[in-house]
């Protein structure tokens, strides 16, 4: 099947089509089609809202795209899959754009980054990047729904944020006492509620921290015998959610 192009289109914007079902590129999306894929005029690309929707749509004149039925009959319509995944990780050093990218290829619903007392200074807070590296994994791996990018929360609101009906889980080394997450994942019957993992900084949680966070309801589990990285954990983490999802559920 040859490959189709997708471009992310706020579904605002869709709703501003006139009554030729057009509406005008922003620049860079333009220049996207023109110059990246090198797309003529008459080509069709998918547009997808983010929100469980898909058109087919053809490029009119490189600033205009054209969608092919109502925006009221979309080619493609999905449910969102439960339960809802959210990763909540501290704000690192390196690799935050990884941890990004392919926690939205793997599924997660949620990207919630946290502020906590050894995060470094040199840790990366780049919203801006990070929204953009998120819609290009949306447009790239075929997802439907795009993934919620919250604003930066500090770890001590954190723990209350959730509700406690999720199931709330906190990454954590060096306890023997913690369960494997696949462990804990493959006791847990088909559930509608949200499942959220919090993951550490470099250093790792203060004891404050994880006493809030055990005294909000959170669970502690352990990703493995070795001390991995903060991205390597996240991204260790969000496969096994993403994983257990799709077979379990």
């Amino acid at each position: 099947m040859a490959e189709r192009r997708r471009l992310l289109i706020d579904c605002r914007r869709l709703q501003c089509a006139d009554e030729h079902r057009c509406f005008v590129l922003e620049e860079h999306e333009s220049r996207y089609l023109r110059k990246v894929l090198r797309l003529k005029q008459g080509a069709e690309v998918d547009v997808i809202d983010g929100r469980g929707h898909l058109w087919m749509a053809r490029l009119r004149d490189g600033q205009q795209l054209e969608l092919c039925t109502e925006i009221e009959e979309p080619s493609q319509s999905v449910i969102s899959p439960l339960p809802k995944l959210g990763l909540a990780i501290a704000l690192i050093r390196r690799g935050m754009d990884d941890v990004m990218r392919m926690a939205c290829e793997l599924g997660v619903d949620r990207l919630q980054p946290l502020d906590c007392q050894r995060s470094v200074p040199q840790a990366e807070h780049r919203p801006e990047r990070w929204s953009s590296i998120l819609q290009e994994a949306v447009e790239q791996c075929e997802r439907l729904w795009a993934p919620e990018l919250p604003a930066l929360c500090s770890a001590a609101a954190w723990w209350q944020t959730p509700s406690q009906h999720d199931l709330r889980l906190i990454a954590v080394t060096r306890e023997v006492e913690s369960p494997p997450l696949s462990a804990l994942l493959a006791s847990q019957a088909s559930v509608e509620r949200s499942i959220w993992l919090s993951i550490g900084p470099e250093g790792g949680w203060s004891d404050q921290e994880l006493a809030a966070a055990r005294a909000a309801g959170w669970i502690s589990v352990s990703l493995g015998d070795t001390i991995l990285r903060s991205s390597t954990a996240a991204v260790a983490g969000v496969s096994s959610l993403s994983n257990w999802r799709t077979f379990r559920c």
